[in-house]
């Protein structure tokens, strides 16, 4: 049975976007996380965020900071600074409560001009009442990944 034009078209486009699709993948980091080792940084000391927290791990010094006052539905600045001879390449953070779905609150941080990462966050309210938060921030290396929990309470 000969092709209609509406078949070939189809075929056509389906062709086009496994293309684009294509592309998209080839310019993206596929590397699974998985695949690199882990270090879990951890805290100097009990700290709070707007007044900045260190931690470390195998040569990786963080110092994390929210540069306002953390609290619900309003947006808030979250820096982190490396001193390290092994280059970030990206910085994650996850906001989550523990036993408590809160939804997806991911964000990646963008480099800023002084070699740091910033971004902004906006958390929303839960409505149990519950105002207790983990902030996960993942650092990728090129040869490893780092993580850091980071809890802390959203100021009313």
């Amino acid at each position: 049975m000969p092709e209609t034009p509406v078949a070939v078209i189809g075929m056509r486009s389906g062709f086009l976007v496994l293309g684009f699709a294509v592309l998209f993948a080839a310019g993206c980091d596929n590397r699974p996380a998985q695949s690199l080792p882990v270090s879990d940084l951890q805290l100097a000391a009990r700290c709070q965020p707007e007044h900045g927290c260190s931690a470390t791990a195998d040569g990786l010094n963080v110092l994390v900071r929210f540069d306002a006052p953390a609290r619900a539905l309003k947006p808030f600045p979250v820096s982190l600074k490396t001193d390290s001879d092994k280059p970030v390449e990206r910085v994650m953070v996850t906001f989550l409560m523990r036993d408590m779905d809160m939804g997806l609150n991911r964000y990646r941080l963008e480099r800023d001009a002084q070699g740091g990462w910033r971004g902004k966050v906006t958390l929303p309210v839960c409505v149990s009442g519950r105002s207790d938060w983990v902030a996960a921030f993942e650092m990728t290396t090129a040869q490893r990944q780092y993580r850091l929990q980071l809890p802390f309470v959203l100021g009313k």
